[in-house]
């Protein structure tokens, strides 16, 4: 086992006692999350997306080519064109939600037009009206729908290059800061729920591993983007964490399920409990939300977030929250 797995691997049955350090100013902007949830890795907002990739890997073969995301390396994108695919993400799903909301408020304006000036000149400036808001409309949505597929496209040669991300077998995180890559054992990273301003009057959130004893930090942005519920981001955290953990299998998620055979953990707890090998790639989108998507919400919102008490008292008082 340790020909796959090297001794820096985390396992939280045996994690080394850290020295003091931390970052006062992250805890008193944000909120530190505990370590050893380990109790809900699946997170609803991102799931509609997990099955979607999970459905590009039709047998183990296919699985040589995962990327962002697999058994070995979670890839996380950083950088310009990292934060534009954000941007015009952002872009699309804010349009979409404007031209819905726009959508009755259009209808009583035609109708009052039918009523009022039902002829051809009525007609025409009413589309002389719209003409222009709409085709913004349109752009915004198109644009950043179909531009973001596209960047994504040209820019994957890069994106594979770029080292940054979590690595499973070594138990380190890496992150490339210009021309020089940082690493360091992945016990040694906090994880804290960050917030920005949504610009509706509320929060998003996500979470940033901040190295305890340096500056270097990593958004995990990439699967979770811009959550509106907290809960999200711990259950994201709940993912990272059994991610790294070699003592247990890969988290049970869509993401993941075409590499489980690949590890040799996973496989081994994959035999003993005779899981489905698709049991995620036979769930369409749709049998998700009709079937699934309420129950795992609740289960989400109902889940203690509180650090379990039978994790290492040395890690509890040195990385964690009471």
């Amino acid at each position: 086992m340790n020909e796959i797995y090297q001794d820096t691997a985390y396992r939280s049955d045996d994690i080394p006692t850290q020295p003091a350090g931390g970052h006062p100013d992250m805890d008193k902007a944000f909120q530190r999350l505990p370590w050893g949830g380990g109790q809900n890795p699946v997170m609803p907002n991102t799931m509609e997306v997990q099955l979607a990739y999970a459905g590009l890997f039709k047998g183990e073969s296919d699985a040589e080519d995962g990327f962002p995301w697999g058994e070995r390396v979670y890839s996380i994108s950083k950088g310009f064109l990292s934060g534009l695919q954000g941007f015009l993400y952002i872009l699309y799903m804010t349009v979409a939600v404007g031209f819905f909301a726009s959508l009755f408020p259009l209808v009583v304006l035609i109708l009052t037009a039918l009523f009022t000036d039902p002829t051809i000149e009525g007609a025409q400036r009413l589309y002389n009206t719209f003409k222009i808001p709409y085709l913004l409309v349109a752009i915004g949505y198109f644009g950043g729908k179909y531009g973001r597929l596209l960047l994504a496209h040209l820019t994957d040669k890069r994106q594979r290059a770029n080292p940054t991300g979590l690595y499973r077998r070594e138990g380190l995180v890496r992150i490339k800061q210009g021309k020089s890559v940082f690493e360091a054992p992945f016990v040694e990273f906090d994880a804290y729920l960050v917030h920005t301003p949504s610009g509706r009057g509320g929060r998003y959130f996500n979470l940033v591993l901040q190295h305890r004893y340096s500056k270097h930090q990593l958004w995990m942005k990439g699967l979770l983007t811009d959550a509106t519920d907290p809960k999200e981001v711990y259950a994201y955290w709940d993912m990272i964490q059994q991610f790294m953990d070699v003592t247990g299998p890969l988290p049970d998620v869509p993401i993941f399920e075409p590499f489980r055979p690949r590890d040799p953990v996973t496989r081994a707890w994959d035999q003993r409990n005779d899981r489905d090998p698709f049991k995620w790639r036979k769930m369409s989108p749709e049998s998700w939300r009709k079937n699934h998507e309420q129950t795992h919400r609740d289960r989400l919102r109902n889940t203690n977030t509180r650090i379990r008490e039978d994790f290492p008292e040395k890690v509890r008082s040195t990385c964690g929250n009471e």
